[in-house]
């Protein structure tokens, strides 16, 4: 996933879960798994102002159910977390990429 910034990124992840759940109907187990993954990134990103925010919820767990817990943790959803790391840690350092 390649984004500049928080806003892109949520963007790009909402997309991605609205693209899918645009054909919901026609998706295999994986293809809702990566549907449910990215509607929880989504869901849990609303409640969050920044993007340090949503690491330490998603690294810390806090008030997840045992859903939300296996859908972060779903492959499909790595490389979006990987780059929300990458724009947490440049804001944390002031760097904007």
């Amino acid at each position: 996933m390649k984004v500049k910034n928080y806003e892109e990124w949520l963007r790009a992840v909402n997309a991605e879960h609205r693209k899918l759940s645009e054909m919901s109907c026609y998706l295999n187990e994986k293809g809702v798994e990566r549907m449910r993954a990215f509607g929880t990134l989504g869901n849990l990103a609303d409640f969050c102002a920044t993007p340090q925010e949503l690491v330490a919820w998603i690294d810390g767990k806090e008030g997840l159910d045992k859903y939300d817990m296996a859908n972060l943790e779903s492959s499909h959803i790595m490389s979006a977390i990987s780059a929300l790391r990458s724009i947490a840690k440049a804001g944390e350092e002031g760097i904007t990429t």
